[in-house]
Order: C-alpha cells, then sequence, then structure tokens
C-alpha cells in the first residue's frame, strides 16, 4: 500500500504536465492577475490561453427590452443573479474561462453630469456580485470601460470629465482585486461611424475628416490608459479595435496604439451580416476568412513588440439572412479558433449573435 502511496504524488504532476502541454487550464484557485511577457499571456508564470464569450445579457433576458447588462440601473431589466450563475455555471461546463462585459457609461458615473444626486452604488455592488460568481468558477472578467460613451467627447477638454465621472470611480473599485483578465479601456475607438460614415474606419485617409478623429481619440485614449494604471498597476490594459491594423494606424499620427496597451485585441467579422461585415469587403484586407484574420495576427506580430493578442469579439451569425447553418457556425468557429493558435496568439473571446448559452461556444474549447 506505502508504495502505491507513493507513487501519486508523481503520477499527479505526470498528469498536470501532459494537461498543460495539451492546452488545458488547472483550476486557477483564487485567479491570480495574469502577466504578459514574450507575446504571452501568464498565469502564475504559465502560458494561459483565454477562452471566452462577451456576456452580452443573461439568457433569461426579455428580448429586446432588456437587450444589454445594465446591472440593475434600468428598471425595465431588474437584476437577478440566479440566471446569471446558472449561465456561468454552463459557461465554466463548456470550457469558457473568460467573460468580457461592457460598463455602460451612464450607468456606471456618467449620468452624474445631468444629475448631481445619481448614485452608481447599487451598479458597483452587482459588478461586485458578478465577479464574485465568475471568479468562483475560475471564470475571468475583462471589463470594457465607457461602453456607450458619447462619440463626441474626444477633445482634450474632455478627458478630465471622462475620468472624473466614471473611469476613477470604476478603477478605483475594482483596483488590484482578484479576478479581473485586466482592462479594455473603449469597444472599437478606431470605428468613427457614428461621427461620419465615412469615418467608419478612422484610417481613411480618403476623407480629410477621419485623420484629425483618429488623432483626437488617440491622445483620448492615452490618458485614459495612463489614469488606469496609476490606479491599478496590478491589471494589464487592452483597447479592443475594430481592425487590427489600427494599432499602428494611421501612420502619420502622433502616436501608435501599439506602443500603449500592455497587450493588443481586436474584432474579426466577415461580410455577413453587412452591418457587421468588416475585413472581406475592406481595401486593406479584402481575402476574406481566414486569411484576413490570420494577417491581422500576423501583422501585430510583426511589430516585434512582444505583446500578447486576443481576439476579443470573433462571430458569425446563423439563422434567417444569414449564410451559415448551424453546422457552418461551428466550423467556422473552429477554423477562427485553429488560426489564433496556429498563429500563437492568446484565445478568442466569441460574439453571440445567436442568443442560447447553451448551444454558443458548444463543444467548441472542450474538444
Amino acid at each position: 500500500m506505502s508504495r502505491k502511496r507513493a507513487r501519486w504524488p508523481a503520477l499527479w504532476l505526470f498528469l498536470l504536465a501532459l494537461l498543460t502541454a495539451c492546452g488545458a487550464q488547472p483550476p486557477a484557485g483564487p485567479l491570480p492577475a495574469p502577466t504578459a511577457a514574450k507575446n504571452q499571456l501568464l498565469v502564475s508564470g504559465r502560458a494561459f490561453e483565454v477562452r471566452g464569450l462577451n456576456y452580452i445579457h443573461p439568457s433569461s433576458a426579455r428580448l429586446p427590452d432588456c437587450a444589454a447588462l445594465q446591472f440593475g440601473a434600468d428598471a425595465s431589466c431588474p437584476w437577478d443573479q440566479a440566471p446569471i450563475s446558472a449561465d456561468l455555471d454552463r459557461l465554466r461546463a463548456q470550457g469558457i474561462n473568460t467573460v468580457r462585459i461592457f460598463l455602460n457609461y451612464y450607468v456606471f458615473g456618467g449620468a452624474r453630469a445631468a444629475d448631481p444626486n445619481y448614485s452608481m452604488d447599487a451598479a458597483l455592488a452587482h459588478l461586485d456580485t458578478f465577479l464574485a460568481e465568475a471568479t468562483r468558477r475560475d471564470i475571468y472578467v475583462l471589463p470594457v470601460l465607457l461602453a456607450k460613451y458619447p462619440q463626441d467627447r474626444f477633445r482634450a477638454e474632455d478627458v478630465a470629465g471622462a475620468i472624473e465621472l466614471h473611469v476613477r470611480p470604476v478603477v478605483q473599485h475594482l483596483a488590484g482585486k482578484p479576478g479581473l483578465l485586466g482592462w479594455d479601456l473603449f469597444n472599437e475607438i478606431d470605428l468613427g461611424g457614428p461621427v461620419d460614415q465615412r469615418c467608419w474606419d478612422w484610417d481613411n485617409a480618403d476623407f480629410p475628416l477621419c485623420f484629425p478623429l483618429a488623432n483626437e481619440r488617440l491622445h483620448f485614449i492615452k490618458a485614459i490608459h495612463d489614469e488606469v494604471k496609476r490606479l491599478d498597476p496590478a491589471h494589464l490594459t487592452t483597447v479592443s479595435l475594430g481592425f487590427g491594423k489600427n494599432y499602428f494606424r494611421p501612420e502619420k499620427a502622433d502616436l501608435r496604439l501599439a506602443d500603449v496597451v500592455d497587450f493588443f485585441s481586436f474584432h474579426y467579422y466577415d461580410n455577413d451580416p453587412y452591418d457587421s461585415g468588416r475585413y472581406a469587403a475592406h481595401w486593406y484586407y479584402g481575402k476574406g476568412f481566414p486569411a484576413d484574420l490570420q494577417r491581422a495576427i500576423d501583422e501585430l506580430h510583426a511589430l516585434q513588440l512582444g505583446k500578447p493578442i486576443v481576439v476579443s469579439e470573433l462571430g458569425f451569425p446563423t439563422g434567417d439572412g444569414a449564410t451559415r447553418d448551424t453546422a457552418a457556425l461551428a466550423r467556422d468557429l473552429r477554423a477562427g479558433l485553429q488560426v489564433v493558435r496556429d498563429t500563437s496568439a492568446n484565445g478568442v473571446i466569441l460574439w453571440p449573435f445567436q442568443t442560447d448559452y447553451a448551444t454558443l461556444p458548444g463543444d467548441l474549447f472542450t474538444r
């Protein structure tokens, strides 16, 4: 009996090494803050692959009246933790280790500009509960700051207000807490379509407005980044871009976003549906899936900055009017994940065009 017992530690170490070599993630326990080095996201010194989902709303939400996670600030979307916890249980069973959530600027402080008596205390309490429930299931949370931020307030004089109303209270509240993958400072800041459709990509050199728009936004996000790192130096930063190339374009801008963040993140959508399609019809890419996804990753590696890369939105619609059925969806999600792995990127966060979390991601992360 004693000899059999003596072999168990060695066998456990062998199995742990085998799981790590195969890309499996051992239980993370209290979820230490990830770090970045040599193109890798690391957790406790081990390579970490993001296997994620953008968590837009609970599976129980009444759509379209309650289509976004408002943390209880919208009376039509009362906070109910039970279905959220059930979703997290299901996602964990499907191999998810990260959820990306959006922190509405007005919910988390921006409303104070119009109503000085507005309090975000209840929303912060619900955010705390969400983070605790995710952490308890070994799921990291990647919060997106400044979601729904006004598209016409990126001037130098707007920075202080954005920081005071939203960034500082939220980041101070979560600074140093376990369970954050990092801070996503802004969602698709490189897409200026709400200002002018011709600047849907801020790198459109054919229209004169786009370059100053890009330059202004670059300086804005650099100021936000510096404040976030000052308040919470323990956590990584990124900015999820609509196009991977905009980490180093426009070429003549005052600064490169690639030099600002701790890791790169960008979104990939092909040309279905039209209002989300980007890469296949884009002047810079134009070859479609999966070639354009691979090019975007390869070009970020080519900067030789040694920073990890995460595709923070990857999704394909199914259903009426879409070109894919569920089988094609599963095929292309697998193809996208394989491109990410083959190019030494650090993972994928799926965009759920499909509202049923029981079928998405399916067995993508467990097979």
